[in-house]
């Protein structure tokens, strides 16, 4: 039995759910990127991803989708469409090194045709109740510096926020919310 942790209605009147990952779901993780545009595949995971083999995409949601739930949390953002299934239009999630560290590394990723709808912040704000939930303190993670939009979102947070740029990436660090 799925465990909701909450919804929310975009603008144009569609019911997003949002969910932890559970353990078979790496279909519903390679179906999300395989919707996901070049430009934000590239500004998620700082590479281009056009050539990846489906082998290793389907590699990669197997991991993404067996988690330590005391050292990872991903919260996934769903609709269920014409088709009757479930199909993921976000994803939030931290790891940290060990349960007893206070910071982890967060990243998010929202399907191109959900941007902008409050969905981020949704999903942050899911993420960060599990991190408080286990003692965490702060989120930092690696954005690419042209990565406007989650800058935005971050500032929206209202949070106090460290950064640092190395290479053109920034490393940024915000206290839990």
């Amino acid at each position: 039995m799925l465990k909701i942790l909450g919804s929310h209605t975009t603008f144009s009147g569609q019911t997003v759910l949002f969910r932890l990952i559970e353990q078979d779901d790496a279909a519903l993780l390679v179906d999300l990127f395989h919707h996901l545009s070049p430009e934000t595949r590239r500004l998620r995971f700082h590479l281009y991803t056009e050539r990846v083999p489906e082998e290793k995409v389907w590699q990669e949601a197997i991991i993404l989708s067996n988690l330590d739930p005391q050292r990872h949390v991903a919260v996934v953002a769903t609709i269920i469409e014409a088709d009757g299934e479930e199909h993921a239009v976000g994803v939030a999630r931290f790891a940290r090194a060990t349960p007893e560290d206070r910071e982890a590394e967060a990243a998010i990723v929202v399907r191109d045709d959900f941007q902008r709808k409050g969905l981020g912040r949704v999903l942050l704000t899911k993420l960060a109740e599990k991190a408080r939930e286990l003692g965490i303190t702060h989120f930092a993670g690696w954005v690419l510096a042209e990565n406007i939009h989650l800058m935005k979102l971050i500032k929206k947070l209202e949070v106090q926020v460290e950064t640092e740029i190395r290479h053109g990436e920034r490393k940024v660090r915000v206290a839990i919310f």
